[in-house]
């Protein structure tokens, strides 16, 4: 279909010569003239002797050979044109417009003009700015190849380094080079930039300090893929960062110190080895962002670990003082529950000494238990004043613990209670008088009061429990972990002499 329309745009141009007056090929003449004045000689010598001779009024020409050398014309401005349109089209996306608006307005409408001078004078007066425009991209092109290649990033092989930089290059050759290279040398800027442009919003959004102040034009640049734009970037916001480093520097080593006051008023042992290892990140980072050397200045090769370094050191301060918050909360928590514990064991004791009196005698035993409800009561008090001691010696850390003593404590302290005194009742131990004759069965009659006191003794005390439980069963019972070091020493020294 295509070669329909061409012959028969070709029947009617050579209808339109055939029946043109003797002066209608002097636009021909004219176009010509002016390419050859410029050096673009479109036609061959025979050609220019018959245009010469008919121009000055010596010989006639023929419509045939007028619609051939007007044919060979149209072709060549064409073939001029649309490269010329090509070339300004890719110099424009690479961020390099070489129109004006109006410029552009007259780069479309020379296509459709009908005289094939319009489109001549169009195409070799937009040439040149096409071509400063063309020599610019190339420079911008070497500059950045050259930054690239010193941060030990070389985006082209030696050969294409070579026809880069020869001095003799042809339209053709420096359009083929720029097609070829500029990918290249965009894909290679484009990366590291990714990168601080992600970096730099994860720092937005978790609140640290912004080292990037136009973002905007970050995004711009790296959404637009333009060489200038880019190149423009990677000269901008690198060294931005850097001055944000060697700024906050002072502000960073202050933080240090104060992370080592803040370690050191931790009081869990997780919590202050957590502590340690945040620290030994922030220490670690700050050397790397301290050994900065102004001479060598900043490089896209040190992008990459320099905004991770940046991340460390705040994230490690951020997970520092949220591990504070977390320990003050806890801490908070933990002492508001220890005071509810202590004052449900005050309300259990004040309600069982009111209230037991009057449901039964206090000396009297409990049904099936055969145990008096006072040597329960005695134990539940030795299980109180055991929480007691080990809130003072050893602080409670967690929930969990401080109920797990609440209930685990209150039932070895019944237990030992209930224990001591069926040994006391059986006769293990005489703590009363003997009643009876001679002749008669003999019992023991404890004294309360003493019955009392083993039960308060043995259920507050930890090591009387573990050692009771351990000869009853005949197995070695731990059944609560050294509080202190005084505990543990003792713990090792029982440990050895058993050993």
């Amino acid at each position: 279909m295509n070669d329909s329309v061409e012959q028969a745009r070709q029947l009617v141009r050579l209808a339109g010569a055939t029946d043109q007056s003797p002066n209608e090929w002097q636009d021909l003449y004219y176009t010509a003239t002016y390419l050859r004045g410029r050096g673009d000689d479109p036609f061959a010598d025979d050609a220019w002797d018959e245009l010469d001779l008919a121009h000055k009024g010596e010989a006639s020409l023929s419509p045939q050979f007028v619609h051939k050398l007007r044919t060979q014309l149209e072709q060549k401005l064409y073939t001029q044109w649309q490269a010329l349109y090509d070339g300004a089209v890719a110099l424009k996306e690479a961020g390099f417009d070489p129109f004006s608006s109006h410029g552009w307005e007259e780069m479309l409408a020379a296509k459709n003009a009908k005289n094939l001078d319009t489109l001549a004078l169009t195409v070799h007066y937009l040439q040149p700015s096409v071509a400063r425009t063309r020599n610019e991209v190339l420079q911008e092109l070497i500059q950045a190849a050259k930054m690239l290649q010193e941060e030990e990033n070389d985006p082209f092989s030696p050969e294409e380094w070579e026809r880069l930089l020869a001095p003799d290059k042809t339209t053709q050759e420096e359009a083929a080079l720029i097609q070829m290279l500029m990918p290249r040398v965009i894909d290679t800027l484009l990366a590291p930039l990714q990168e601080l442009n992600l970096a730099a919003e994860q720092f937005q959004t978790a609140g640290y300090a912004p080292f990037i102040s136009d973002r905007p034009r970050l995004r711009q640049a790296i959404e637009r893929r333009t060489l200038r734009e880019l190149a423009a970037a990677v000269r901008v916001f690198p060294r931005e960062l850097e001055e944000h480093i060697r700024l906050r520097i002072p502000y960073w080593r202050d933080k240090a110190a104060r992370m080592a006051s803040i370690r050191e008023q931790l009081e869990l042992d997780k919590n202050r080895t957590q502590a340690g290892d945040l620290m030994a990140i922030y220490q670690t980072s700050l050397a790397k962002l301290q050994g900065l050397d102004k001479k060598d200045g900043y490089g896209l090769d040190r992008l990459h670990s320099m905004v991770l370094a940046i991340s460390q050191v705040e994230s490690s301060w951020q997970n520092l003082t949220a591990l504070s918050q977390s320990e003050e909360r806890q801490v908070r928590g933990l002492r508001w529950a220890t005071g509810g514990v202590i004052v449900a064991f005050l309300i259990l004791i004040v309600a069982a000494t009111v209230i037991a009196p009057r449901l039964i005698e206090v000396n009297e035993s409990i049904p099936l238990l055969g145990i008096p409800p006072s040597v329960l009561m005695w134990s539940f008090i030795g299980s109180f004043v055991a929480l007691i001691m080990r809130f003072i010696r050893h602080r409670f850390w967690a929930l969990s613990e401080l109920f797990k003593w609440f209930l685990a404590r209150s039932l070895v302290g019944f237990v030992m209670g209930a224990l001591l005194y069926l040994v006391v009742v059986a006769g293990f131990f005489v703590f009363g008088t003997v009643v009876g004759s001679p002749t008669s069965t003999l019992s023991v009659s404890p004294r309360p009061e003493i019955v009392w006191l083993l039960a308060f003794v043995a259920a507050s005390n930890d090591r009387i429990a573990e050692r009771v439980l351990s000869l009853v069963t005949g197995r070695g019972i731990r059944l609560f972990e050294p509080t202190d070091e005084l505990d543990r020493e003792e713990s090792s020294g029982e440990s050895g002499e058993k050993g």
